[in-house]
């Protein structure tokens, strides 16, 4: 099981949600430093306050997976009506940037290499891991590039 935070934890390692990475469809996500220096992307969840098994149960199997092309869940707030979770933080940001974006264009090789890495992680997600886990929502922005380029599927 990933470790346990409190709100507060979260709170003061992102400066009360000030620095905005992004949004989707269940949740902001903010940069975080913990206590300990690391540097961390925290998901603040909206509308799971109801759903506690089903919460925790997702950090639980999410938190159990280890691949090297998968963002580790390292983890998690469950305090009254908050429900977050904790990622490693990646500082190239999501591939949407690198793909869209003229000035920060990407050559073939590393194009090549983060399409092989993505078709690694959802292969093991799919054939490896103890429990089968179907990644329905595979776009640039929910693929992660890490400080060497390498993709790390969200």
């Amino acid at each position: 099981m990933p470790s346990r935070f409190s709100y507060d934890d979260f709170k003061n390692a992102t400066v009360d949600f000030h620095n905005k990475l992004g949004e989707g469809g269940f949740g902001s996500v903010f940069q975080g430093t913990l206590s300990d220096g690391t540097k961390v992307a925290v998901k603040h969840l909206y509308g799971l306050s109801q759903i506690k098994k089903s919460f925790l149960a997702e950090v639980e199997t999410i938190g159990s997976i280890h691949h090297v092309n998968l963002v580790r869940l390292t983890g998690f707030c469950y305090e009254k009506l908050n429900r977050l979770v904790v990622y490693a933080y990646m500082p190239n940001g999501s591939l949407d940037k690198w793909i869209f974006c003229q000035e920060l264009a990407l050559g073939w090789k590393p194009r090549k290499k983060i399409i092989l890495d993505v078709a690694k992680g959802l292969a093991y997600l799919l054939e490896k891991c103890r429990q089968k886990i179907y990644h329905l929502d595979i776009k640039p922005q929910n693929i992660l590039i890490d400080d060497h380029f390498n993709e790390k599927n969200f």
